[in-house]
């Protein structure tokens, strides 16, 4: 059987060695095709199998991803954190507070000019789209992992959104794929309109501007609403590079910006907007754009500081680090500079009078050496003593108590007027005072502290409305950046400036009238001893109307005993000063320590009539939706005093400008009333005072109480410069005198004994009285002796000395 099997197989050879190529062709041919056919077979296969393994891998890819992704819901309550602004009774801007800049406005406002440029260049197919650059993310999925850079696709505005406001800014793929994934979510979400607001409201434009108000605000000093198509293509080409775009640091390159934004707009201008001109789009390429200059604000950090602790107080500590909100203030901006320049002018005349400016040298009266000081601290002013300078970084070396401290002389311009280098501004062994500002974090390190010098006297100044209680302006110190507003908190002896409220009482009261006799003699009151400030000059009696205007001290004694310092207590508090008072009879003298916004009331409340209410300084606020904030419900005002009492009050405080300590303010062209007052040894100088229509007080002292040096006081330290305030204050207004109320009434008395004239009498002097108060009593005429009688009493009364020395 075997050998049948080799014959065909021979035949078969036969066979093919007579035909060879026919043979070939018949053989090879189908091993071909089933070759490629399974090639095919295996292709799709594999494709199919690929594609079912990437699709589960998207699948998973997807569904790992998305498992703990924001909801794109949350979104409906779009509350970015947004710009505080603190505005003047004029809507001119104060300050700002914010953790980013930003002011929402909402698509209404947005013009349409805006909307397109930013389309070109950040996103043509945004209304056609569905969210995604698909090319852009493949392109960049696939060269991160080939090439290991960082992801370059291209993102549309949908997914600048995601990035912006639900995840990280990072470049990976992971957040590409959550990108991916809650962009379609976006979409399905919101409409294009509701995400560009999201957008133009979210995205950076440059110098820490975020969202499009921000921008034209800065860079066009106008609202979003008013830009021309060359400012919105302008500023539509920042987001690309924040920092390298930004507009005011590199024009150039804004430009160049922008003409790549027209661009655009002109290529796809027939595709996504016909209706834009070419001749707009032309004109606003010609168009050459004139930044203005950003003039910095006049800045009043007392009213910030005072508006940001009043609003965090009102909306809460979440609310206000959100932002948003408008406070308006009643302060006037424009005064408010021009008070801080009359106390500047008016400290710097105490620095040239009293010698507090450099050179400072080592003096020549022998001083016991400063005592050790075991610690230093920040807040108390110390004593140093020079012991070398550094003119390379202006700097002065002191030793304090001890301790090895530096303080620069730069920004010391008031006492450094000719620019002197550090080690002629002061000498060795010359003795500076100044406040720690930085200890060394370690106290053992070799290390310097850090000092602020301390050397010319500090201030305060309050400007208010009578009628309604605004603070129109309030300077809290020499400096701009003033941290400590000596206004608000310096807690300080008021001096004679106290006087008024003992005498207001002793009114008020039905005890006391302008003519009422007072002895001014020395005297012991209750173990207590008072002297007039020329200690031995005394007038004995006394009417109180001079009284006051000479501000004698021994009568404002006299008076607060027969009214008891407990009763003086309970009026001040009823006019509004809340600081706490020690109930003795120096309290007559300004013993007890207040604050300067405090004496500034009680003196508005003679102003107003006699009738108090709380300052006011933010007058509304709203908030970031439009809506107006109520605010707190001040205290109700409440009657004090009568006017009438009140209009006494104003007529003696009137006497002290017209006859008394402050005749400097005469020169106003407007009437007006108020107080000098020196603390001991002139530690405080104070001037309070009032027209009919402004109050303003004036405080000057160091702060840690020396005295302010020789011959200083209220009259000569304070009262220039409220005089000037009050110049400022009253500018371009009409200011009438002070009104007469009802319940006044005059009677003509003797100066010499306040009862009412004679008849006849030569000179009688005019006196107000609240009615009901006045003299009945007349006042007897002097007699005419007769000359026989006055000898005889004459000689009578020598008599007894006679007799008495006769042996």
């Amino acid at each position: 059987m075997a050998a049948p099997k080799r014959q065909r197989r021979s035949g078969a050879k036969n066979n093919a060695a007579k035909s060879p190529s026919k043979g070939k062709r018949t053989a090879k041919a189908p091993k071909r095709r089933s070759w490629l056919r399974r090639i095919v077979v295996w292709g799709i296969k594999l494709g199919l199998l690929v594609a079912v393994l990437g699709t589960l891998g998207l699948t998973g890819m997807f569904w790992y991803y998305g498992r703990d992704l924001p909801s794109v819901a949350r979104l409906r309550d779009y509350q970015p954190p947004q710009t505080t602004r603190i505005l003047d009774r004029d809507g001119d801007l104060i300050g700002e507070v914010f953790s980013e800049r930003r002011t929402v406005v909402p698509m209404e406002r947005i013009p349409r000019v805006l909307v397109l440029s930013v389309l070109a260049a950040e996103d043509a197919d945004f209304y056609l789209h569905e969210g995604m650059d698909y090319r852009g993310m493949v392109r960049a999925l696939i060269w991160q992992p080939l090439m290991g850079r960082r992801i370059q696709g291209a993102s549309t505005i949908t997914q600048q959104v995601i990035k912006l406001l639900l995840l990280t800014p990072e470049r990976t793929v992971a957040r590409k794929v959550r990108e991916l994934i809650l962009a379609r979510r976006l979409e399905q979400e919101f409409s294009k309109n509701e995400i560009l607001y999201f957008y133009l409201n979210t995205i950076n434009f440059g110098e820490g501007r975020h969202g499009v108000q921000e921008a034209s605000q800065y860079y066009f000093g106008k609202n979003v609403e008013d830009l021309s198509l060359a400012e919105a293509s302008l500023i539509a080409g920042i987001p690309q590079a924040p920092s390298r775009l930004a507009l005011r640091r590199h024009p150039e390159a804004a430009r160049r910006r922008q003409l790549f934004v027209l661009r655009q707009l002109a290529e796809k201008r027939e595709a996504y907007w016909p209706d834009l001109a070419l001749e707009d789009i032309e004109a606003a390429r010609e168009h050459e754009i004139v930044l203005p200059e950003r003039t910095s604000p006049r800045r009043a950090p007392e009213v910030l500081i005072r508006a940001r602790r009043t609003l965090r107080e009102l909306v809460g500590t979440e609310a206000f680090a959100q932002g948003g909100y408008t406070v308006h203030t009643t302060i006037d901006l424009d005064l408010q500079s021009r008070v801080r320049q009359s106390l500047r002018e008016g400290l710097e005349s105490i620095d040239e009078r009293q010698d507090y400016r450099a050179p400072f040298n080592r003096s020549r009266r022998r001083r016991r050496p400063p005592r050790p000081i075991e610690r230093l601290r920040i807040g108390p002013t110390y004593t140093g003593v020079v012991t070398g300078a550094s003119d390379d970084d202006g700097i002065l070396h002191l030793d304090v108590g001890g301790h090895r401290v530096r303080a620069p002389i730069r920004r010391l311009d008031r006492f450094n007027p000719d620019d002197l280098p550090a080690s002629r501004f002061a000498q060795e062994g010359a003795r500076l005072r100044l406040t720690i500002r930085e200890l060394p974090e370690d106290d053992e390190a070799d290390e310097d502290a850090l000092a602020d010098l301390q050397l010319g006297p500090q201030g305060a100044v309050v400007v208010m409305e009578p009628r309604e209680r605004e603070i129109l302006a309030m300077v809290g110190g020499y400096e701009e950046e003033v941290g400590f507003n000596r206004a608000t908190q310096a807690m300080r002896q008021p001096g004679s400036t106290f006087k008024p409220l003992v005498y207001a009482l002793g009114i008020h009261e039905r005890r006391y009238t302008p003519a009422s006799i007072l002895v001014d003699a020395p005297g012991v009151y209750d173990d207590y001893q008072p002297r007039n400030y020329n200690r031995d000059n005394y007038q004995g009696d006394v009417r109180l109307r001079p009284a006051l205007a000479g501000s004698i001290n021994v009568p404002a004694i006299s008076v607060i005993e027969s009214l008891t310092p407990r009763r003086v207590v309970s009026f001040a508090q009823e006019m509004g000063i809340a600081s706490p008072l020690d109930p003795v009879l120096a309290l007559a003298l300004g013993a007890s320590e207040v604050r300067p916004i405090e004496m500034t009331n009680v003196y508005t409340t003679f102003a107003a009539g006699g009738r108090w209410a709380e300052p006011r300084l933010v007058a509304r606020v709203i908030g970031p939706g439009g809506e107006e904030v109520a605010l707190p419900e001040p205290a109700p005002p409440r009657d004090v005093m009568s006017a009438a009492e009140s209009y006494v009050m104003t007529s003696m405080l009137r006497s002290v400008v017209t006859a008394g300590t402050a005749r400097a303010a005469r020169r106003l062209p407007f009437s007006v009333a108020g107080k000098t007052g020196t603390s001991n040894e002139a530690r405080d100088a104070w001037f309070i005072g009032y027209s009919s229509t402004r109050v303003a007080s004036v405080w000057v002292g160091f702060d840690d109480q020396r005295p302010l040096g020789r011959r200083e006081g209220g009259g000569r330290s304070a009262l220039p410069i409220w005089v000037d305030v009050m110049r400022h204050a009253h500018r371009g207004r009409r200011t009438p005198g002070f009104a007469v109320p009802s319940g006044i009434t005059e009677a003509q008395i003797d100066p010499d004994n306040g009862l009412l004239a004679y008849e006849g009498m030569e000179e009688p002097l005019t006196e107000i009285f609240v009615v009901g108060t006045q003299p009945t009593e007349v006042s007897r005429p002097p007699e005419v002796a007769d000359p026989s009688t006055f000898l005889m009493e004459e000689f009578e009364d020598e008599a007894p000395a006679e007799t008495a020395a006769t042996p």
